[in-house]
């Protein structure tokens, strides 16, 4: 499915729209490298055709479009005043791409009617654009910058407590790493994209397994008949994703504590240790379920294997 030659061709798309991105010498280049990624996206999010997606696709465009809009407004208020207003109404645009707190509503709407394959796009190759763009306009001494990080950190984390589907799970748990991210792409670019890199692989292990067990809802994780290495790895892998050391998760974390630390950002790095606590909540809470319950055969279904690839990309996290 994923390679027709339409598909290719969008992934080609958005390719182009990163290096676009990245190497724009103009706000306005940027702009059409945004607005290339959004409509290349598009017919990715079709390719499995029913009603939900065809909802999702018109609420991202709409979603998309909305923001673009208040991005190429905020260039043209700094053309023409060259205020700082028009730094805010800019990294409103992007917060609003990024689906970060309090403009996430349409990213948890539009994921529950996904699949896994494309949410692991949107949660992660969506997001290079405007954070590189966001690294360009960002001030840490923005107090509005600092409410999205703030509410990033804690929507993402106290909302997830409430939810029992695991896509919902999983894109609250990005809106708190999008939190992490933009403090990362605050401080310097290469924490931004150690942080978003390490992040990816460790995200696309346990999406790849939800999708080999097909498992929407977390009720589904004990009636699962996996084996006992395979659970470990899943749950390994998960906690990882919380960011628990000795796993790889927690690399990037504390190279962000140690720059907030070595910048005197105490309060920040406080909040940002305690509300990891809430995200690694939500794969305990599956663990456990899971643990206490998985040897209990109740239905006879039976799931393929783990193949070799995925318990190598397990491991790595």
């Amino acid at each position: 499915m994923w390679l027709t030659p339409p598909l290719m061709l969008m992934a080609l798309s958005i390719t182009t729209s990163l290096f676009l991105v990245v190497s724009s010498p103009s706000l306005f280049i940027s702009w059409v490298g945004l607005e290339l990624n959004t409509l290349a996206f598009l017919p990715i999010l079709l390719s499995k055709k029913n009603k939900l997606t065809s909802e999702s696709s018109i609420k991202y465009f709409l979603t998309q479009t909305l923001a673009s809009v208040i991005i190429i407004g905020g260039g043209l208020v700094m053309m023409v005043l060259q205020a700082e207003f028009s730094l805010v109404v800019i990294l409103f645009g992007l917060a609003i791409k990024l689906g970060a707190a309090p403009f996430h509503n349409w990213l948890v709407s539009i994921a529950e009617s996904l699949a896994w394959v494309p949410l692991f796009i949107l949660l992660t190759v969506q997001k290079i654009n405007p954070l590189i763009m966001v690294w360009c306009f960002s001030q840490m001494n923005s107090g509005f910058f600092n409410f999205i990080i703030f509410s990033s950190l804690v929507v993402g984390s106290l909302m997830g407590l409430a939810q029992t589907s695991t896509r919902a799970l999983i894109t609250f748990s990005s809106i708190n790493h999008v939190g992490w991210l933009l403090m990362g792409v605050a401080f310097s670019l290469e924490a931004g994209l150690l942080y978003f890199f390490i992040y990816s692989v460790v995200l696309l292990a346990p999406i790849l397994l939800l999708e080999n067990m097909n498992m929407s809802h977390i009720n589904q994780l004990p009636l699962t008949q996996m084996k006992l290495q395979g659970q470990c790895l899943l749950f390994f892998s998960l906690l990882s994703l919380g960011g628990l050391p000795p796993f790889l998760g927690f690399l990037p974390k504390w190279v962000l504590l140690q720059l907030s630390m070595t910048f005197s950002f105490y309060f920040l790095a406080l909040v940002m240790v305690s509300l990891s606590l809430f995200t690694l909540y939500f794969y305990l809470r599956l663990m456990f379920s899971a643990f206490i319950f998985g040897g209990v055969k109740i239905t006879p279904q039976k799931h393929p294997e783990i193949s070799f690839a995925l318990s190598l990309l397990l491991t790595l996290s």
